[in-house]
């Protein structure tokens, strides 16, 4: 998988690993199907009502046929991309929690995607966000995280998250563990001085 490729400290441990929500997936893939399917249904359709009303046009409209067959082919080739390209960026698209950093993968297309990551105790802010009945009721939402910094590029947001809320927990309490880590090992140095 692509977060196994990214290094990780000695002592960083993967806590949490968040893909986008299933619905949004299913329910792409099944507008996917239906533009695949109305070519069909159509051509179905034109050739139901043409035998009832125009017998004559169903012999000139089935010489067309093998033409038709091929452009549906080249049809279903482009729906069939439109839905590899779906699960890639579906599956590629992820947040990777560990107990030192939060990694964001965006997958924008096919072969780019945007890599970035954050260190916890550079986080200042983290929202969730959750629109509409169905979002409720499937417990998925928009994360954002905003880490101190100058630039644009210091705002992490990816929609479509499952259980936000959890998410958010759990970045929170690897930032609180972290604090509280380096608070010990302040201390202990104060102790030594």
């Amino acid at each position: 998988m692509l977060f196994e490729k990214i290094k990780l400290e000695p002592d960083e441990k993967i806590l949490h690993i968040a893909h986008k929500h299933w619905f949004v997936f299913f329910v792409q893939a099944l507008s996917i199907l239906i533009i695949a399917l109305a070519p069909l249904v159509a051509w179905f359709t034109v050739l139901f009502f043409a035998k009832q009303h125009m017998p004559n046009l169903v012999t000139e409209i089935q010489q067309y046929t093998p033409y038709l067959l091929y452009l549906y082919s080249f049809w279903l080739l482009i729906c069939w991309m439109m839905l590899a390209h779906l699960w890639v960026t579906y599956y590629l698209d992820i947040w990777v929690v560990t107990n030192r950093r939060v990694i964001v993968i965006n997958q924008k297309a096919l072969f780019r995607r945007r890599i970035g990551s954050f260190r916890l105790e550079r986080l200042q802010d983290l929202n969730i966000e959750i629109n509409g009945i169905l979002a409720t009721l499937l417990r998925y939402g928009t994360i954002e995280a905003e880490t101190a910094g100058e630039n644009n590029e210091n705002t992490f947001k990816t929609k479509y998250l499952p259980n936000p809320r959890e998410l958010k927990a759990i970045i929170l309490k690897a930032a609180d563990d972290l604090m509280n880590e380096h608070m010990k090992i302040h201390n202990k140095r104060q102790q030594l001085q």
